[in-house]
């Protein structure tokens, strides 16, 4: 799956939702990545009818590259991002994001087509931007506002022009998307479900607002409710009790493939996640992902997605594993 800037540009407002008192934008952990590395393997089974034996097929990916973090002293200054290493384990750059400052807070991040900027009142971030870009023009899709309660933020707000969403925005939304939901498949299935609540809303055109409710336990949100237009998404995750390498960072690429969502809000690393789309017609279908980790100390330096999807009584099984391999300063 090839790694841009556009799968990721809203994951940048998560992480800022930790409840500190500290300036909101500032990432300095005392472990600092500096190489990312991926492998996957992915398992689709099926029943023969007649028979009834089980065939697998497997595709697997090697270890290799998938992001390389530049730092100037403690200022993480550029993100290389590759694509998935093809059979002769080979990784091509995808994108570069170079992320500009005042003073200590991150105010901009900019990739090949997409930009995010951060706007802050004083130590709290007052709202994140998302444009897009092309050699003549800069258009702005999107703007997130955020609503607090007790110092956190406990409703997350994205606004936007319907048109964009669905039309030619429509890979922009699921990036809005993809910063609240724990993997890329529950974005993909949650902005089909919107397309068909847009079709009933009033006003191609018109601004809409989807709104993220978000649920603390402890220092991580441990659930995620919105609904738009009689879509309903309802998340809920665990943790374990280690530090997130992505905790304050105004924009993570972690989990591109798998989980972005609930890692870039929290103290802690998720080790389960489960979330269940609505909607009148169109039926309920719930999706869970494990995690499981080695550390050195409190820091991960594994982590190992998992999802399985189908039903062994309808004859199909798929199971999908990929492995991060975490270097650090």
């Amino acid at each position: 799956m090839k790694k841009t800037i556009a799968l990721t540009l809203a994951a940048a407002v998560a992480c800022i939702f930790a409840s500190c008192s500290e300036k909101e934008g500032v990432y300095n952990p005392s472990k600092k990545i500096s190489h990312i590395y991926e492998s996957s393997v992915n398992i689709d089974s099926h029943r023969d009818s007649e028979s009834g034996i089980w065939y697998h097929d497997t595709v697997s990916c090697p270890k290799s590259p998938a992001e390389d973090w530049t730092w100037d002293g403690d200022k993480l200054t550029k993100l290389t991002i590759y694509e998935v290493a093809n059979v002769n384990h080979k990784s091509d750059i995808a994108d570069v994001i170079n992320f500009s400052y005042d003073g200590k807070q991150m105010t901009r991040a900019e990739g090949e087509d997409q930009i995010m900027t951060f706007e802050y009142d004083g130590k709290k971030l007052k709202q994140a931007k998302l444009f897009e870009k092309d050699s003549a023009t800069t258009q702005l899709i999107a703007t997130i506002t955020f609503e607090r309660t007790d110092n956190r933020v406990t409703k997350l707000n994205i606004t936007g022009d319907m048109e964009d969403f669905m039309g030619k925005g429509r890979n922009l939304t699921k990036v809005l998307f993809r910063s609240v939901l724990p993997t890329v498949g529950h974005a993909d299935r949650a902005v089909a479900a919107l397309a068909k609540a847009a079709d009933r809303a009033a006003g191609s055109k018109a601004n809409m607002t989807i709104t993220f409710n978000l649920t603390w336990t402890g220092d991580n949100v441990s659930a995620i409710s919105a609904n738009f237009s009689g879509m309903t998404m309802n998340g809920k995750f665990t943790f374990d009790n280690k530090h997130n390498p992505y905790q304050k960072f105004p924009f993570s690429l972690t989990g591109v493939a798998d989980n972005i969502g609930t890692d870039f809000f929290n103290q802690n690393n998720t080790t389960k996640s489960e979330m269940t789309i609505s909607m009148p017609i169109f039926g309920t279908q719930t999706d869970e992902e494990t995690f499981a980790y080695t550390y050195s100390g409190d820091w991960p330096l594994t982590q190992t997605a998992t999802t399985v999807d189908g039903d062994e009584d309808d004859g199909h099984r798929s199971q999908s594993t990929t492995t991060r391999y975490f270097e650090y300063k």
